[in-house]
């Protein structure tokens, strides 16, 4: 090594290093598990599922989408742009800055599913803003749509459910609006289920490993295949 690359304040020390950043943790888990907390808890207001459609108290909602769909999901977008993992940095960053806008809203008292066909111009300014989220959603659908099983169903799901929401608070029309806060619903459990696979991958869960059993099972099967055409 020459004299320049040992001065500890060259250039060609400085590229010789490495990296002494510990590598990251996966940051799918909580990202998924926030964002299905988060439109678990939507779903109910908008959907109407359990409560009435124009319950003023949205206390549970605002905490919720502010702390964990806003801080908790938007945090893992940003850890996941870290970990290069461009598609679940995408989606977690963007829906957590959506979240956290919903629970902007909901703290200044703005409950749009309160005024749906009452104040037409709060119904068309929501239904802008769900239609914004509609577009956004469908572009990240048609780029994910081969991902995998659990983001293609939750990108998909959650289309709907905007382009559902968008249309009933465009139109002030609350039956619609609850169907979209069903699709929510749906949405959610999709997030639950990525968040099943995320951490059953980390090979602590108490199912045992799925796929190993799998891999035997498909030995066996040849095995026997084998057997028989040895018979024959």
């Amino acid at each position: 090594m020459s004299e320049e690359a040992a001065r500890p304040g060259s250039s060609a020390s400085y590229r010789d290093e490495r990296p002494r950043f510990r590598p990251f943790a996966d940051p799918r888990g909580p990202g998924w598990a926030a964002l299905a907390v988060s439109l678990f808890t939507l779903s109910f207001y908008a959907g109407a599922i359990g409560m009435p459609f124009d319950d003023p108290n949205v206390a549970t909602l605002a905490s919720t989408s502010l702390i964990i769909g806003g801080l908790v999901v938007f945090t893992s977008g940003m850890w996941a742009f870290a970990t290069n993992d461009a598609v679940h940095a995408t989606i977690f960053t963007l829906y957590g800055s959506l979240f956290g806008a919903i629970g902007y809203l909901s703290v200044l008292g703005f409950n749009i599913y309160n005024t749906v066909g009452e104040d037409k111009t709060v119904s068309h300014a929501a239904g802008t803003f769900w239609l914004a989220w509609t577009l956004i959603t469908f572009v990240l659908l048609l780029g994910t749509i081969r991902h995998s099983v659990g983001v293609t169903a939750f990108m998909s799901v959650l289309f709907l459910s905007f382009v559902v929401l968008a249309a009933g608070t465009w139109a002030g029309r609350r039956a619609v609006v609850k169907a979209g806060g069903w699709f929510s619903f749906f949405a959610s459990l999709s997030c639950m289920y990525n968040t099943f696979v995320v951490v059953y991958k980390s090979g602590f869960s108490a199912l045992g490993d799925v796929s190993s059993v799998n891999r035997k099972l498909s030995r066996k099967t040849h095995q026997d295949q084998d057997s028989a055409a040895d018979n024959v």
